[in-house]
């Protein structure tokens, strides 16, 4: 009877390792699959911010046109445009830090494409060392009061990030 003991008491020690082991795999895949889940709910949230940044830029008061015509629409000024890319150049700058607040981590650049080309750049957190950029492109036009010509253009908004 001794010996029929102690064959129950390795089956029973054999089940124990086997279902510790279990738990413990089931706790490593869960830890897997919940992180997997986590770092995709973050770059969702920060997609989305930069959409969100996208969507303010051409609204902002300080670049649009003064012009209020249903033609108008998403209509900037360039001497508003040339502003604003002198004022925030200087990232130690009160308008840099303001900007700061609404753009975050993120390059836009106001691009006029027809029909002259030319490009400047309005806001650059500088943060090319990140590992992915999301760049999304919105139609715009570009007034130039002095001239009296209207450009059609881009603004290019690039959102860095970690993802």
């Amino acid at each position: 009877m001794g010996h029929n003991g102690q064959i129950q008491l390795g089956e029973s020690t054999a089940v124990v390792i086997i279902i510790v082991i279990m738990l413990v795999l089931g706790i490593v895949f869960w830890n897997k699959v919940s992180n997997s889940g986590i770092m995709s709910i973050q770059s969702q949230s920060q997609e989305l911010s930069v959409i969100e940044t996208a969507n303010t830029v051409p609204e902002m008061p300080e670049l649009k046109c003064y012009e209020s015509k249903v033609d108008q629409v998403k209509c900037l000024d360039w001497y508003k445009i040339l502003a604003m890319s002198n004022a925030t150049n200087d990232t130690n700058s009160k308008a840099f830090e303001y900007y700061n607040y609404y753009f975050k981590n993120s390059k836009i650049t106001v691009m006029k494409i027809y029909p002259e080309e030319g490009n400047v750049t309005i806001y650059d957190a500088k943060l090319n060392n990140n590992k992915r950029t999301l760049r999304i492109p919105i139609p715009v036009n570009i007034r130039d009061y002095v001239t009296d010509r209207t450009y059609y253009g881009l603004i290019l908004v690039e959102g860095y990030y970690n993802g």
